[in-house]
């Protein structure tokens, strides 16, 4: 099985403090769908910063595709990222239609997959019952749609990234 994300006995220091998080090892295997939870103050965010490397590890592998992200080349690191796609509990919506948030994920995105990336994410249904479907106005975060509807618009556009 090939995996696309690897931490192996990552830990994390914030300055010269204590390690916030530490020991940390898990695999994430290309295609599938992972999640993380936890209480406020449990590391998810720390994880995001290391997995973006907007942090660095203070110890430890992590292995994007098989590659060392410390040590990869900088110019390399956006295309890695491009390949991931992440879905906050509160999604980021733009104040456009359906259709455009979508293709955020994938610009040149068929109709086809973004139907198909719709009907992934159970999200088919309650777009086609939105006044103007996929040309729908979303207002601004996406004020116009149930939290829940936000949830499913934002991972169909993360499935349409594929």
């Amino acid at each position: 099985m090939s995996h696309i994300i690897q931490f192996e006995n990552v830990g994390l220091r914030y300055g010269t403090g204590a390690e916030t998080l530490s020991d940390i090892t898990f695999s994430l295997a290309k295609g599938g769908f992972y999640f993380l939870t936890g209480p406020s103050g449990a590391g998810k965010t720390s994880l995001l910063k290391l997995l973006y490397l907007s942090q660095r590890p203070s110890r430890g592998l992590i292995r994007l595709f098989g590659d060392d992200m410390v040590t990869m080349p900088r110019d390399k690191l956006p295309l890695y990222r491009r390949r991931i796609g992440v879905v906050f509990q509160e999604p980021m919506l733009f104040a456009r239609s359906i259709e455009e948030n979508l293709r955020v994920g994938k610009p040149d995105a068929t109709d086809e997959e973004i139907q198909i990336a719709l009907e992934r994410a159970q999200a088919r249904e309650f777009v086609a019952r939105q006044p103007d479907g996929l040309k729908t106005i979303v207002g601004e975060r996406g004020r116009t749609l149930s939290g829940g509807e936000r949830q499913r618009v934002s991972i169909a556009r993360a499935l349409l990234k594929d």
